[in-house]
């Protein structure tokens, strides 16, 4: 079962009801609402990751924004079922959970990596450049690094890992990095044999300097589906449409175009340098429990009973 978190940060800035008393404009929209995400790694802060796509959502669907950081998408989570968060970048995998667990949200979009992808994201399973592992079959009997149990990069791979008759702690041992960021430096310092990252994190990591280009190879890869923005589905809905048509609007070349940002690195969304959303809707997520039925892990809940 998800785990109960207590988001007493947000106690007070709930959203909803009516004029003064309740925080609601005369058009039934909240005087504000919040925006949550996760902590991204290392040296980095809820600002670098969407201060300038908050800026234009806020400006753009013409309401205030204040915003939250959780200390793990559980935060998120509930504070999306108990309405004291109202929009969240969440990943696929925990969309399902709080969807499972009650939150009454949709997505108004999905998060792409580079203009003109396509949605969802590749991970990879890299070794270090000397090891003799040269594929999926080799990663039998080795120690695997996986990022947070509750992530779409533990599941999908999982589920491979199912498909091909691979259980836990039998076939290969599993060693979760918390911080999927930093799996490719501990791929290099040979924590784990194998280590599984999404493209966007292996990119940054050589950007940043914590590997360097021949350090890692890729032996493997399996495409998952994206991290969408999700929205509470009890907002009115004339806010979740311009929300939906804002988010699917603003990119990094919307941020610069309008002065947001000044170029670069800066004006990529979230730790992972994204470019920005496109349209999708909830059955995009099916793998998810198809994911969580055949794997029954802990970390799916109920999602897999």
């Amino acid at each position: 079962m998800l785990a109960a978190v207590t988001v007493t940060a947000l106690a007070a800035t709930g959203c909803g009801g009516d004029s003064d008393e309740t925080g609601t404009d005369t058009n039934g929209w909240p005087e504000k609402i919040v925006f949550a995400a996760t902590p991204s790694g290392e040296a980095r802060t809820f600002d670098d990751d969407y201060g300038p796509f908050v800026d234009a959502l806020s400006r753009d669907v013409g309401i205030k924004i204040e915003t939250f950081q959780a200390a793990d998408y559980a935060g998120v989570i509930e504070g999306m079922i108990a309405g004291t968060v109202d929009v969240a970048q969440l990943g696929a995998f925990s969309y399902a959970l709080a969807v499972q667990n009650g939150a009454r949200i949709e997505p108004s979009g999905v998060r792409i990596h580079a203009k003109g992808d396509q949605a969802g994201y590749v991970i990879y399973g890299m070794v270090p450049s000397s090891s003799a592992i040269s594929g999926f079959p080799d990663f039998r009997g080795k120690t695997v690094c996986f990022p947070d149990p509750a992530s779409t990069t533990t599941l999908i791979p999982l589920f491979e890992f199912h498909k091909a008759g691979m259980t836990v702690d039998k076939d290969f041992r599993r060693l979760t990095v918390p911080a999927g960021a930093t799996i490719p430096r501990t791929v290099k310092r040979g924590d784990c044999q194998v280590g599984l990252a999404s493209q966007a994190q292996l990119e940054s990591a050589i950007r940043q300097g914590d590997v360097g280009p021949d350090d890692l190879e890729v032996v493997w890869e399996v495409r998952a589906p994206g991290s969408p923005l999700a929205t509470r589905s009890e907002l009115p809905q004339d806010l979740r449409d311009r929300i939906r048509e804002a988010t699917n609007r603003i990119n990094a070349e919307y941020l610069e175009q309008q002065g947001f940002c000044s170029g670069g690195d800066a004006c990529l969304i979230s730790a992972s340098g994204d470019y920005g959303y496109i349209p999708i809707d909830g059955t995009y997520y099916q793998v998810i429990w198809d994911a969580c039925e055949a794997t029954r892990i802990d970390a799916c809940g109920p999602i897999g009973s």
